[in-house]
């Protein structure tokens, strides 16, 4: 009998190890796919226990789980970090092509006009389009964080385009005057210069150009610097969201841990999971809710092309100035002799006309098709995601490695059965304080406070350069009258050539207006630096990343 009792016991104990084995056989897939290496099972793990873990796997698995949880839970901002800077930078980029183009039609049209004087308007012409492409290079390529969002632009687009109609109207007035052969003194050129104001040569033009444009480029740099810094603030999200206190990193160890060191493949019951998730991983960036969902609005709001429109129409509002001086030359006369008296001027010596070369030069079209359409299907996109803080620990728990689809046979961080605890409402600091499996207070991370002022500072950037209701009268003069449309009240352009061109893509030169289709002149490029594709296709791109953004964004930002 006693043999027997023996037997049996030797049989019990063989059957309980063949058993455990078996059961820590399930974990193992689990340990294996988070790279979780086995250690020795002499010591217990002091958390979770059970025959699968020992000490050392125990810690391992501590870290592992931590991390692969931030990350995950990270993911979410990734996509819109890259849309964020993707966007930045090919915006950047086709405004920056668009403005060498819009300078080289430019610099066609005083070729046309003014022959071989022209050079002398590459100058200003030059100073014009480097204060408007400095407006384009805000901060740091992808990150400005040092700065100051409040300060005013480096360059005043107003004030610049004032300066570059006064440096350019002793050509203008002296093409007025049709002295192809001669040149005003200096003295009297400086005098023309003085006389700007008071002349007024080329109207209102310049005045609703200039207000246009600062207003247009200045808005298009904030929303480049904008984006930049919603792109920084997601990037020092994720970083915040890898810190944890040692009672978190022991309920994430519990919960998504335990149940497999006890041999068990079950996940975690889904509202456990969610109570955990809020209050270890959403009570850290929750904060940030409110500043991003500004923020996203800001954007939606200044998401859009009139930078683009404004380039584009630049050209044809020099045209028009340029002929307001010609079909007002009696009253300008007038008025330049009563502030500068008679012309004064000197013969140039050994000036001959271009000779005729085989076809003209043709003009620089602006091909790069304005990006309306993309820049709104970017703020849809971005949207989606203004409710992304406030839901960003439940995602976690959407991986069936961390919750079960519901609350019934599932891991309840004791045994596999039903979890009962109360699901807190959200990962708020206010709701923390009812959470069943967090007891100690959630110390808020610094950054979290700077990252919310940054974002609000950001949207209040945007809301000063937005508009609703009916556009401003120098908005409504740019977006009226198009590149190519005809001068006021003469039936005759400087670029009447344009659509023609424009449309076939090559050709010579046309009539062009009166009395300059004839002429042959020489063509100065303005070539912009090396770069990519995207900035003057700046269409195909967009949606390419938005379509990406759509697919990686999760529909359950609501």
């Amino acid at each position: 009998m006693k043999y027997l009792v023996v037997i049996l016991s030797v049989a019990a104990c063989v059957a309980t190890v063949s058993t455990a084995a078996a059961s820590c056989a399930l974990s193992e897939e689990f340990f294996a796919r988070h790279n979780i290496s086995a250690d020795d099972h002499n010591e217990p793990g002091s958390v979770c226990g059970g025959q699968c873990c020992g000490r050392g796997r125990e810690t391992n698995m501590q870290h592992v789980l931590r991390q692969t949880a931030a990350q995950r839970v990270a993911s979410a901002t990734r996509p819109i970090t890259e849309l964020l800077l993707a966007t930045k930078r090919t915006l950047q980029e086709h405004l920056t092509a668009l403005s060498y183009q819009s300078q080289n039609k430019t610099a066609v049209l005083f070729s046309q006009l003014y022959r071989n004087h022209a050079s002398r308007t590459h100058t200003p012409l030059g100073a014009l389009y480097d204060d408007i492409r400095i407006l384009l290079k805000p901060g740091l390529e992808d990150d400005i964080e040092g700065e100051d969002l409040s300060t005013i632009p480096p360059k005043d687009l107003a004030t610049g385009t004032k300066k570059f109609f006064r440096d350019v109207f002793p050509v203008a007035y002296q093409n007025v005057l049709r002295l192809d052969t001669k040149q005003f003194t200096s003295e009297y050129e400086a005098c023309l210069k003085d006389a700007y104001d008071a002349v007024q040569p080329f109207g209102e033009v310049p005045q609703q150009l200039g207000a246009s444009l600062s207003r247009s480029l200045e808005a298009a740099r904030a929303l480049l610097q904008v984006l930049a810094v919603g792109a920084s603030a997601l990037a020092a999200s994720e970083q915040v969201l890898s810190n944890s206190n040692d009672e978190c990193s022991s309920k994430l160890l519990r919960m998504g841990g335990c149940s497999r060191c006890k041999g068990h493949d079950v996940s975690p019951c889904r509202n456990y999971c969610l109570n955990v998730a809020r209050g270890c991983i959403g009570s850290l960036v929750v904060e940030l809710d409110a500043p991003w969902a500004g923020y996203v609005e800001g954007v939606e709001r200044l998401a859009r092309a009139d930078a683009d429109t404004a380039l584009r129409a630049l050209e044809s509002k020099v045209s028009e100035a340029i002929m307001h001086a010609l079909e007002n030359h009696v009253i300008l006369e007038k008025k330049v002799r009563q502030e500068c008296g008679p012309p004064s001027t000197l013969d140039i010596p050994n000036l001959t006309s271009p000779r005729p070369t085989p076809g003209a030069s043709r003009r620089d079209a602006l091909r790069a098709p304005p990006p309306d359409t993309e820049l709104l299907q970017f703020a849809a996109t971005l949207a989606a995601s203004k409710k992304l803080f406030a839901g960003l620990s439940d995602r976690l728990c959407d991986e069936p490695d961390f919750a079960n689809d519901g609350n019934d046979q599932c891991w309840n961080g004791e045994t596999i059965g039903e979890y009962t605890k109360a699901l807190v409402a959200s990962a708020s600091l206010s709701d923390q304080k009812y959470n069943p499996e967090i007891t100690a207070t959630s110390i808020q991370d610094s950054r979290v406070a700077a990252l919310g002022d940054r974002l609000r500072q950001a949207r209040q950037l945007l809301v000063s350069h937005s508009w609703s209701g009916s556009a401003p009268a120098a908005e409504a003069f740019m977006q009226g009258d198009e590149a190519g449309d005809e001068g006021s009240g003469s039936g005759r352009s400087y670029t009447d050539d344009d659509a023609a061109y424009d449309a076939e893509g090559s050709g010579e030169e046309g009539s062009g207006a009166e009395g300059i289709g004839s002429r042959t002149y020489e063509e100065t490029t303005y070539s912009s630096p090396p770069r990519t594709a995207s900035a003057t296709a700046f269409r195909p791109f967009l949606p390419y990343i938005v379509s990406l953004a759509v697919i990686s964004i999760s529909v359950r930002f609501t």
